[in-house]
């Protein structure tokens, strides 16, 4: 099973377009603080600066793409040192209207930088994808695979487009472009500078096929043991190299995706708690609801009955 397909299903993941920023000019900045909302910015043309309270400016080009997983406050500058305002006052005196785009103003080389967000339905306040990567993913064009520089042309086109469905398919490209930055981010970082996750994890191959079997089948009886031998391993060994590079333990690892994916059933299906109990490896639907509730805080039928009137 494709692990990471599974958990942004399993959360209900969606990506979302905000605005375009266009400017003439370098004498502009905006503070952008959308409250812990992960989001993300294509640079579409043009060149700017992003900059945070812990890191200094770094500069943006053409083709480059820009992931905040936990909605970080930040600033966009057209060059640094550029005196910032509220992104929430240059909208309200630049409507975006039917366009999207929120004028900047300036004269001089044009800049386009096209904004998003990502939303979850997730039973847990962190994000086990977002949560496991940096405060800041920048990608950069130049540097970037093939088929993500083909998104972002792609993406940044039909952000302007006029054509009947062109906003339906700037959005669902949004949630592409978050798969292929995640890929692109993996295959360059070192273990070093992301420590123990369960997406870093995705690159041990045994550490990975164990994981794709917990969320391929969360309904099996799996222990540390049986879990070792399908990988080919010694129990001892599996259990210490999981942890090491997981983060958690195995056993700890299979109850969170089993109450994430009995989560998404009681949001998505009508399916009485004993069937979700035993689809997801719960022999009872007590002990399903006590684990529910322990590590959720709500029971599984009040979960349900919130998450249906938030729908």
């Amino acid at each position: 099973m494709d692990v990471l397909a599974d958990v942004l299903a399993t959360t209900g993941f969606t990506g979302a377009l905000l605005a375009q920023l266009h400017s003439n000019g370098s004498q502009w900045g905006c503070d952008l603080d959308k409250g812990g909302i992960a989001g993300f910015h294509l640079i579409a043309d043009g060149a700017c600066w992003l900059q945070t309270e812990n890191m200094a400016p770094i500069q943006l080009v053409s083709g480059d793409v820009v992931l905040l997983p936990r909605g970080t406050p930040h600033q966009l500058l057209g060059s640094p040192g550029a005196e910032t305002r509220p992104y929430s006052d240059i909208e309200a005196e630049n409507p975006p209207g039917r366009t999207g785009v929120v004028d900047m103003g300036g004269d001089g080389p044009p800049v386009r930088v096209v904004c998003g967000k990502f939303q979850y339905a997730t039973s847990t306040d962190r994000h086990p994808v977002l949560s496991a990567l940096p405060e800041v993913v920048h990608v950069p064009g130049m540097a970037a695979d093939p088929q993500l520089q083909s998104v972002v042309r792609f993406l940044a086109a039909e952000a302007t487009n006029s054509l009947p469905g062109s906003r339906a398919v700037a959005t669902r490209l949004t949630e592409v472009l978050f798969i292929l930055t995640v890929r692109n981010w993996l295959e360059r970082v070192g273990d070093a500078d992301s420590g123990p996750s369960w997406l870093t994890a995705l690159r041990d191959p045994d550490i990975g096929a164990a994981l794709s079997l917990m969320h391929e089948q969360p309904q099996e009886d799996w222990t540390v043991e049986s879990l070792a031998r399908t990988v080919a391993m010694s129990r001892p060994t599996f259990a210490r190299r999981f942890k090491s590079t997981v983060g958690a333990s195995p056993l700890a690892y299979l109850s969170r995706v089993r109450l994430e994916q009995a989560a998404r059933q009681l949001r998505d299906t009508n399916d009485a708690l004993g069937i979700i109990a035993r689809n997801v490896g719960y022999a009872s639907e007590y002990a399903f609801s006590r684990a529910f509730t322990r590590e959720l805080g709500v029971p599984p039928s009040r979960y349900r009955r919130t998450a249906n009137v938030d729908a």
